[in-house]
């Protein structure tokens, strides 16, 4: 069922992804101050992380006691976090699988998501089958995005490059996708009908970095490297991807703290119980 999302991680956003790891990486750190938080791991937990990209998460939780196992759709970004656990020598594995239909193991004592739980085909099934490897009383936290409205480092660069498109494509239909959890009433609907309870959703907002620490020229590297703008710029003449870049460069300088490119993000954490 998620056969389209597998092959675009295995192939395109897997790799990508290593490749700009450290681009990454520093953007979505503060959600894993917000994810330990939540969770407040202990020596010996048994976690479970779905989504676990390229192991920063699964390394932060190791880091504070828990054992982790972390899932993911990609072979390219499941390696990579392997190889990351391996040289950290942390109490944390990895494995490629299918949240929504593979077996997970367990049971776990809690389950964590960074931005991993929004590309589902059947959100209902898959939550249902997480729950099914976490024990009676077993935790659930995650962070998914809010609208796209609501976080302009990723919105803002996409309008920009569409308006200079003379017949820009229409936008994605509704459906998997990093904003599908943007409605709360939705996620609270999913978890409930997958059994969980206790369920609380609450904003988190911190401010990220675009660009790592390359400042105007990496956030412009990092948005035209996006899926979202490389579908817009497909087949587009070097002069637009010219202006692309002058006008993104521009949109960035403005948002530039102490060098680093800095904008607004918006997020739910989302916590329940098994």
């Amino acid at each position: 069922m998620n056969a389209d999302q597998a092959r675009y991680w295995a192939e395109e956003g897997g790799p990508n992804w290593v490749r700009d790891e450290v681009v990454y990486e520093r953007m979505l750190a503060p959600f894993d101050a917000a994810l330990l938080a939540a969770v407040e791991p202990v020596a010996g937990e048994r976690v479970l992380e779905v989504g676990c990209g390229f192991g920063a998460t699964a390394l932060t939780l190791a880091g504070a006691g828990a054992t982790v196992h972390g899932v993911d759709i990609s072979p390219a970004m499941v390696e990579r976090a392997q190889q990351r656990a391996t040289a950290a020598g942390a109490a944390a594995t990895f494995a490629v699988g299918d949240a929504q239909e593979d077996p997970l193991g367990g049971p776990y004592d809690t389950v964590v998501s960074r931005f991993g739980v929004m590309f589902f085909a059947d959100p209902v099934r898959a939550f249902a089958n997480v729950a099914a490897a976490t024990r009676p009383g077993g935790g659930l936290a995650f962070v998914c995005w809010q609208t796209v409205g609501a976080n302009p480092w990723m919105g803002r660069p996409v309008e920009v490059v569409r308006s200079l498109l003379a017949d820009p494509p229409p936008p994605p239909p509704p459906g998997p996708g990093p904003f599908a959890f943007a409605d709360p009433g939705h996620v609270d609907g999913v978890l409930a009908a997958a059994g969980w309870t206790d369920r609380r959703i609450a904003p988190c907002t911190p401010e990220i970095r675009l660009g790592g620490d390359a400042g105007v020229p990496g956030a412009v590297e990092q948005v035209l490297t996006s899926s979202a703008t490389r579908a817009l710029l497909a087949s587009a003449s070097p002069a637009v991807r010219e202006q692309a870049v002058a006008l993104l460069s521009e949109e960035f300088t403005a948002h530039v703290v102490d060098g680093v490119v800095t904008f607004p993000a918006a997020a739910w954490l989302v916590t329940a119980r098994r």
